[in-house]
């Protein structure tokens, strides 16, 4: 699968440097995934869900949500954001989700 876009990760790994081992050891997995439902990427990835049209990933041990829109058809994963577990449970973060403002 192709993502979009490692600067991203990058970024984030910056600030939050625990945060980069984790976020890289899922992006080299997911590049290597050809999953084409949410069903075959849970064969790879436990922790993942759908929400509000999104596909969220919980990385580095829950500590992490990657949120991600995958179109599987064209086997590409468009990383919206990185949030920690506390940004994520946030009501005004769940608003954004929910209105697909990522």
């Amino acid at each position: 699968m192709r993502i979009i876009s490692k600067k991203k990760i990058r970024d984030y790994s910056k600030d939050n440097a625990q945060a980069e081992f984790p976020l890289i050891e899922w992006y080299m997995t997911m590049q290597t995934t050809s999953a084409k439902t949410l069903t075959e990427l849970r064969k790879t990835f436990n922790s993942v869900d759908h929400v509000y049209g999104y596909t969220i990933f919980n990385i580095g041990g829950n500590h992490y949500r990657l949120i991600t829109a995958i179109h599987y058809n064209t086997q590409r994963c468009y990383i919206r954001t990185i949030w920690t577990h506390a940004e994520y449970s946030k009501a005004y973060n769940q608003a954004k989700l929910k209105q697909g403002e990522l």
